[in-house]
């Protein structure tokens, strides 16, 4: 039976919101790069983390439990007017003890920098450490997209739209699994002055398995000089194991 989610009706609500607020150029996340410069990005976090952990018994019957609780996360990223490339690494715990491990890592390259519309090609590479009771969980996701860029710069906002293709492998004690999905999604990105909100969703349409998964990130940053700031961070992503809702900050420090 096929996921359903509010969170798929999240991206218009959220391209609305950008639309109405926008009032200064939008380029990249976080920040606009100088042009022919890399600019450095490290954001220590810390915040809460829900997650619905969901394990097959000994009968097949699969079994939900759920756990509110601390997470640690590092981010950091290069940016360039030509590409991005972000890594996010996180710790925290789920359900019964359960200590969990994930990195998402992520880079990007784009056309002209300076075009209203331009090509983007990206890939990704999704990572989940799971240690439950009696059981030691991988989960592995790559995967490539490609899609467009388009500027407009009267609302001074970036909009991404793309395709992509994941390949999830879920590696455990007691068997493997694998799940294709074809992915669809939009990312924007708006600017104005020292604040930024990078806003993604995408949707996995499931080739093998049962359901479907939404993906949400937002991060809204502010700077306080030209060097530091802080930065707000809200995700939520559906997995074939694990369902995670988290909000984190920290400070930002620019190089």
């Amino acid at each position: 039976m096929k996921k359903t989610s509010f969170f798929s009706a999240l991206l218009p609500l959220l391209t609305a919101l950008l639309l109405a607020c926008a009032r200064a150029p939008a380029e990249g996340e976080y920040a606009t790069p100088e042009r022919n410069k890399i600019m450095w990005l490290a954001s220590p976090l810390i915040g809460w983390n829900h997650d619905d952990l969901k394990q097959r018994d000994r009968a097949g019957q699969v079994k939900t439990m759920s756990e509110t609780a601390l997470e640690y996360g590092l981010f950091v990223m290069a940016a360039h007017p030509r590409f991005v490339v972000n890594d996010f690494l996180f710790f925290t715990e789920a359900a019964g003890d359960t200590d969990v491990l994930g990195n998402f890592f992520h880079a990007n390259v784009y056309g002209n920098p300076e075009a209203p519309v331009t090509w983007n090609l990206g890939a990704g590479h999704l990572y989940h450490k799971i240690k439950p009771p009696n059981e030691d969980i991988d989960v592995h996701v790559p995967m490539a997209k490609a899609g467009v860029v388009l500027r407009v710069k009267q609302w001074d906002l970036a909009f991404n739209p793309y395709v992509g293709y994941a390949w999830e492998r879920v590696y455990t004690l007691h068997g493997n699994s694998d799940n294709d999905s074809y992915l669809y999604g939009l990312t924007v990105d708006w600017r104005w002055r020292m604040l930024a909100l990078n806003a993604k969703y995408y949707f996995q349409d499931s080739r093998e398995a049962d359901e479907d998964y939404n993906n949400v990130h937002v991060r809204f940053t502010t700077g306080l000089t030209q060097h530091w700031g802080a930065v707000l961070r809200f995700d939520y992503m559906e997995h074939s194991t694990t369902d995670d809702t988290s909000l984190l900050a920290g400070p930002v420090f620019v190089f």
